[in-house]
């Protein structure tokens, strides 16, 4: 097969980010060849172009050479003037100018800044609640992501809509790791929530991950509904005191717990007197 024919093979898929000064901004998937032509350069030789490349395999500019070189199989110029990265990875993001004199003798340059991207599995949530409990901390799970690049963000939705954390109500906890071989990101999104009482008896949580590319919807986990428990009033109140008694010489210790069995633990207030007690600590036990 010519040459030509086969530069001709290449199917290539542009997603534009937005314009920038002097050229275009485009991404490509990790793994899969990118093909970038050189505006201006003659179909076939006779050519005058050059290809350079600033990118994580380079600490410097790189210029590459037509007739081919060691760097064939990490970017490799067509006899079309087009420069073909048959897999590109996380270390080809980058900038790749070309230079090229087309057959009027007029000088042209293509400017790319490249990155690449890689889409995760879908996200799902570990280590759900069985049931919630109206006006405490409850954990409702943990969204987990692996695989992606960039890292992306996790989102939590209630009831269909974006759950937006306030630090008290609603508080997520996130987690973003990195492989050191692959350079893929795992990501972790904890979310708890203290339910209203009175408020929704069955609410549904799901998880999206969302890379921030254009054209590329969110992943979605799967949603899981939980029940709210209503919490019931204590089944019982005993006073206990030590020493058992409560007698104690002038300037002793007497020790009194209030003992409550209820779920969740309530507030618990000390009255002497008729008159409440100022507390500077209290301390409960479920």
């Amino acid at each position: 097969m010519p040459a030509g024919t086969a530069a001709r093979a290449w199917v290539l898929v542009l997603a534009l980010w937005g314009a920038v000064a002097g050229g275009q901004n485009i991404t490509a998937r990790i793994g899969e060849p990118l093909v970038l032509s050189c505006k201006g350069a003659p179909k076939k030789p006779p050519q005058q172009l050059e290809w350079k490349l600033n990118t994580g395999r380079t600490e410097a500019w790189k210029v590459l050479s037509p007739q081919g070189g060691p760097w064939d199989s990490v970017a490799q110029i067509l006899p079309n003037g087009s420069l073909l990265l048959p897999a590109t990875g996380i270390v080809d993001e980058g900038t790749f100018r070309c230079r090229a004199t087309n057959r009027r003798g007029k000088e042209v340059k293509s400017n790319y800044r490249v990155r690449v991207y890689q889409i995760p599995g879908k996200p799902e949530i570990v280590d759900p609640a069985s049931e919630l409990t109206a006006s405490v901390p409850n954990k409702v799970g943990t969204c987990v992501s692996e695989g992606s690049y960039p890292a992306g963000t996790l989102s939590w939705h209630l009831d269909g809509k974006l759950l937006i954390p306030d630090g008290k109500e609603t508080l997520v906890k996130e987690e973003t790791r990195r492989h050191p071989e692959t350079g893929l990101f795992t990501l972790r999104s904890e979310l708890t929530v203290i339910p209203t009482q009175g408020g929704t008896t069955h609410p549904t949580f799901s998880c999206s991950f969302s890379l921030g590319l254009p054209r590329r919807r969110p992943l979605n986990t799967a949603p899981i509904q939980l029940r709210v428990r209503e919490p019931g009033p204590p089944e019982g109140i005993q006073l206990l005191v030590e020493p058992e008694g409560g007698i104690v010489a002038p300037g002793g210790t007497v020790t009194l717990t209030c003992a409550i069995s209820a779920q969740p633990p309530p507030q618990v207030h000390w009255i002497k007197d008729g008159a409440p007690l100022p507390l500077a600590k209290t301390t409960t036990q479920a």
